[in-house]
């Protein structure tokens, strides 16, 4: 049984990055779930600023991508290097 894999994305309304990253995380998954259909997995957009403890976090660096509550990047998504940190989880 494949480990579960949890990606949240932590967003600004308004920031052109966090479009950029949305964009970017979508085709990173699409990636993934072709190379790996049963590998089990939640995405989950987060508005930053509807969360204090994450806006005292992160505040500075959204979009932030999270991967099992780690953060795996910041500002701009490295579409490789997140597709290759999912597959060393299966």
């Amino acid at each position: 049984m494949n480990p579960k894999i949890r990606l949240e994305l932590i967003t600004r309304q308004g920031c052109h990055l966090c479009d950029e990253a949305q964009d970017a995380l979508a085709g990173v998954i699409a990636r993934f779930s072709n190379e790996h259909p049963s590998a089990a997995y939640t995405v989950e957009t987060i508005d930053i600023d509807g969360s204090p403890k994450l806006l005292a976090k992160y505040s500075d660096e959204v979009p932030v991508l999270l991967l099992n509550e780690e953060q795996i990047s910041f500002f701009r998504i490295d579409a490789d290097r997140v597709l290759m940190k999912l597959k060393a989880l299966v």
